[in-house]
């Protein structure tokens, strides 16, 4: 694949972005407790940042899934020691594709018996929607089919790129 990169989002943005997403999340929660689950692991420098910028203290885990086929049949599968019961839970994901990963999980984390669950994305690209869930935040929205940097990877490389990018001739948002 050609290597030529585009910048689609800046770091300074980037974190522009995070720094209202943060405050915006903050008032939401103001006066309840948060308990935050970042996807692994695309999500490490989004989550970092975020959690950062954050005003207060959270409850911070990590949730890693597995994606398995099965006699055509697509298993999504994880686990998580944190108890759920009556909390306010966050969900923050790299991105926002499909959607069914997220939905799965959101409904699961909710049948744990979280009062809440919400859903915080860097990047969303609701033209690759497949089921009807929306992010309760989202930090960019991209048509590009391929985004990288800031902790996603491509083919395990460019996740050290302070910013986004997609490969040229991508459709830049």
């Amino acid at each position: 694949m050609n290597d030529s990169i585009l910048e689609v989002a800046s770091a300074a943005s980037i974190t522009d972005r995070i720094r209202a997403l943060a405050a915006e999340i903050a008032a939401a929660y103001e006066g309840r407790e948060l308990t935050v689950f970042g996807v692994q692991e695309d999500s490490f420098m989004f989550l970092a940042d975020l959690l950062r910028a954050l005003p207060r203290p959270v409850r911070t885990s990590f949730l890693k899934y597995d994606h398995q086929t099965l006699a055509g049949v697509q298993d999504i599968s994880f686990a998580t020691q944190t108890d759920l019961i009556g909390r306010d839970v966050l969900l923050v994901e790299a991105v926002l594709d499909t959607g069914v990963t997220q939905e799965y999980l959101m409904r699961q984390l909710d049948a744990r018996g979280a009062r809440s669950v919400k859903l915080c994305v860097l990047v969303d690209k609701p033209n690759r929607r497949r089921v009807e869930l929306q992010p309760d935040w989202r930090a960019l929205e991209t048509q590009a089919d391929y985004v990288f940097g800031y902790g996603l990877g491509f083919q395990d490389r460019w996740r050290e790129l302070p910013y986004l990018a997609t490969f040229e001739g991508q459709e830049k948002s």
